[in-house]
């Protein structure tokens, strides 16, 4: 009896010990994890060194970890977004700026021809409103560039492809910029196959050929070339856009797609550097891509759309 009693004793002041140990480390783990959460608040790095463990400690502290990388990556991609918002609003002032203030000052010119007794009156007052017209077309421009490329970058605007002819699409824009390259004497060689049958949005694709046709008339000399194909093989319809005009310096054949950003050759020529940065986005969309090569002289623009698999 004796030895059982002192059995029982024992065995409660093992398990007590065992109780207040375990309760002592449980103590200690809270106190562990209550830093851990501290540290996170106050953006402090963390580095699990139980994660390991098969404990509840260490799954907890691997959980806060974790958490604590979610956050951070969270907090640099929402400051990313804020830089490149303040970026994309400091870069839409600057390119308004200059119609702005053209409008301003001929708004002025305008107002004096009137209230002087200028002979001239009639003459000045045509200059001032082609002046005043040019910039609200500047201004007209930029505001629906701004809102495609918005509505492409948020996904607004969809892509809805149609089985229709590519080469009706080209030759659509193709009609839209004969006039300005007519009035700069510009030719076209023009290359295409008797029907390419791929799926595209007409007039989202269209709105991406017709950037490159303009810059390739824009940075042409009068009376120059530019020489246009489609051609088809396996895997992709290929639109090229080659003209022998002011071309591009080494490196530039990425940045030109950047948004707002102007060729160092081409600094002298009216243009916003947006064209190209929506040609891009919307062949990209399309599930193709566009490069740029170097050439002597001009520049070759090279779309590619991939073919789908009958």
């Amino acid at each position: 009896m004796i030895g059982t009693a002192a059995f029982a004793i024992g065995l409660c002041i093992g398990g007590a010990v065992v109780y207040w140990i375990q309760r002592r480390q449980r103590k200690l783990e809270l106190r562990e994890i209550g830093k851990i959460a501290e540290d996170i608040m106050n953006g402090k790095p963390l580095k699990a060194s139980a994660s390991g463990e098969e404990m509840m400690y260490g799954r907890i502290e691997h959980q806060l970890v974790r958490v604590q990388e979610m956050l951070r990556g969270r907090t640099e991609e929402a400051e990313k977004s804020r830089d490149e918002i303040q970026k994309l609003i400091s870069e839409i002032a600057h390119q308004m700026r200059t119609p702005l203030a053209n409008i301003e000052t001929y708004t002025t010119f305008l107002k004096e021809s009137l209230e002087s007794g200028d002979e001239k009156k009639p003459q000045s007052l045509l200059v001032y409103t082609l002046a005043l017209e040019e910039s609200g077309r500047k201004l007209h421009f930029l505001t629906e560039s701004f809102i495609k490329m918005s509505r492409l970058e948020q996904g607004i605007i969809q892509i809805r492809k149609e089985e229709t002819d590519l080469l009706q699409t080209v030759k659509n824009v193709l009609g839209q910029i004969q006039n300005q390259a007519e009035e700069k004497q510009i030719c076209f060689d023009i290359t295409f196959p008797e029907k390419v049958i791929c799926p595209h949005d007409a007039n989202w694709l269209g709105e991406a050929i017709g950037n490159l046709l303009d810059n390739a008339v824009k940075y042409s000399s009068p009376g120059g070339r530019i020489e246009l194909s489609v051609c088809e093989n396996e895997m992709f319809v290929k639109i090229r856009v080659r003209d022998f005009g002011l071309g591009i310096d080494p490196g530039e054949e990425n940045r030109i797609f950047h948004r707002f950003y102007r060729g160092n050759r081409v600094n002298a020529q009216e243009g916003f550097g947006i064209g190209l940065y929506l040609a891009r986005e919307i062949v990209s969309l399309h599930g193709g891509f566009l490069l740029a090569k170097r050439m002597e002289p001009g520049l070759l623009m090279e779309i590619s759309l991939p073919v789908e698999l009958k």
